[in-house]
């Protein structure tokens, strides 16, 4: 009699799917399965029902592989995150590992309205009131700007600092050049002095002859703020405290030792090829050689809105130099019948020449200026159609070169347009673009409750009561 060879896989196939039949096919294989082995003899059927145990032992004892889905890739899970500086954030190194598998490709910026507001946290220093041997708010605006306005000592020191950095930069940075700059008295102490320094550290070189390197200057200017950072943090008593890489001039806030061990640190801000401090110090000295009550105002307005949190750029608010240009435009324009106080200042912008000096004829005092500065924004300026330029020295519409800013709130839909700021010395520069909704609101709000309280008699330290968060986020 003559027998078959049985495919123990096409068996064991066949198996498998039986049980996805339905009953009518069932029966019929079965029946099939009776009529191909009737004709079989015993010893067949056995080596054949050994064969097929033997193939699901094998199949059963091999080892699983996980297969790679096309167009996925592994991940590779570690135990322990590496240890790096403080000041490397999880962003960084994540978009050091983008630069090594090809170009850089930037992290998509979050939407406008996903802005989450501030809540407060406990604080194991809490910020206080100032506080004024003066009483009457002219006596107290005085007071404050005593104490405000740069000293022979404290310029002393910001260049110890300077000095201090050149020292410790020359080893790792060849050429280095380092300047300080302090448009106030960075000694006094005042509320978030960590957030908004009042010293700016440039550090100047060469990039090129540095790295040698075609990568954009963006790249390597944060490169080099890195490297200036380990430096002084590793070698130097300097201590990180935070970065802000985001705007067009990335820089790190540090704590420099105090040149007395009695008096605590001094904040600064880190700046590496910068142009934005040394231009806020020609304005604030041209504007004091002009009138010393410029400089004064400049003062107020940027330590008010510091301490009522509206100067953190890194929290999407105005940083100093906006204020510093806001007041000076209501110095241009803001004078209502009075004579300004400041005239344009476009020729000084293009060319460093100061204006003629002229008398004053406007004798209005520093306290009041401060309440005009109040009333002006939150009263008669117009926020939608009008640009800040201190080049111009008058009040107009955006000019065609300064790009509109338009804020999109938490809706997705609805916009408004933002404050519109030019950048004297770049004038395409839209320095209110950091601004967001939320950012918006809280501008006009202190401009309001800055003008309600000094116009209805309230004390400078109500004033500067620094502000705090709620508790909770408001709905």
């Amino acid at each position: 009699m003559t027998t078959a060879k049985i495919d123990t896989t096409t068996v064991a196939a066949a198996i498998s799917s039986v049980r996805h039949l339905d009953v009518r096919t069932k029966c019929i294989l079965v029946a099939g399965a009776v009529c191909a082995v009737l004709p079989l003899e015993v010893h067949h059927l056995l080596a054949a029902v050994v064969g097929a145990l033997g193939y699901m032992l094998l199949q059963i004892l091999e080892p699983t592989v996980q297969r790679v889905p096309k167009g996925g890739r592994a991940v590779k899970t570690i135990s322990s995150e590496p240890r790096v500086a403080p000041w490397r954030s999880k962003k960084v190194l994540a978009g050091k590992d983008k630069e090594k598998n090809g170009h850089l490709q930037p992290s998509p910026a979050p939407a406008p309205f996903q802005v989450k507001p501030d809540v407060k946290k406990p604080s194991a220093v809490p910020v206080r009131a100032p506080t004024f041997e003066a009483t009457g708010w002219e006596a107290e605006v005085q007071e404050l700007v005593q104490k405000i306005m740069p000293t022979t000592e404290s310029k002393a020191s910001v260049n110890a600092i300077a000095t201090k950095m050149s020292e410790l930069l020359s080893a790792v940075v060849p050429g280095v050049e380092v300047d300080g700059f302090a448009n106030s008295n960075p000694m006094g102490g005042t509320a978030f002095g960590v957030a908004v320094p009042e010293v700016d550290i440039v550090v100047t070189l060469n990039p090129m002859s540095y790295h040698g390197s075609t990568q954009d200057a963006s790249k390597l200017q944060k490169s080099l703020i890195r490297t200036c950072t380990d430096r002084l943090v590793s070698h130097g008593a300097f201590k990180f405290r935070r970065s802000a890489f985001r705007g067009s001039e990335p820089k790190v806030t540090l704590i420099a030792p105090a040149a007395k061990d009695s008096q605590p640190g001094i904040p600064i801000n880190l700046w590496v090829n910068a142009c934005t401090p040394a231009h806020a110090t020609a304005l604030f000295e041209a504007c004091g050689k002009l009138d010393p009550r410029a400089q004064a105002l400049i003062l107020l307005v940027r330590r008010w809105a510091k301490d009522r949190a509206v100067s953190h750029a890194a929290k999407g608010h105005l940083g100093p130099y906006c204020w510093m240009l806001l007041a000076i435009y209501y110095l241009q324009v803001g004078m209502h019948d009075e004579a300004s106080i400041l005239p344009e200042l476009s020729n000084f912008v293009k060319s460093g020449r100061m204006p003629s000096k002229v008398p004053p004829t406007n004798s209005t005092s520093i306290a009041e200026l401060f309440k005009g500065f109040l009333e002006f924004y939150s009263q008669h300026f117009n926020w939608r159609n009008e640009a800040v330029s201190v080049r111009f020295g008058k009040r107009s519409p955006p000019d065609v070169s300064l790009p509109v800013h338009v804020l999109l709130h938490e809706d997705g839909k609805t916009t408004q347009v933002g404050i519109n700021i030019e950048n004297p010395f770049e004038v395409q520069n839209n320095m209110g673009d950091c601004l967001n909704w939320l950012t918006m609101d809280r501008l006009h709000e202190e401009l309001r409750r800055g003008h309600d309280l000094s116009s209805n008699g309230a004390s400078l330290a109500q004033l500067l009561e620094p502000w705090s968060p709620p508790d909770h986020p408001v709905n």
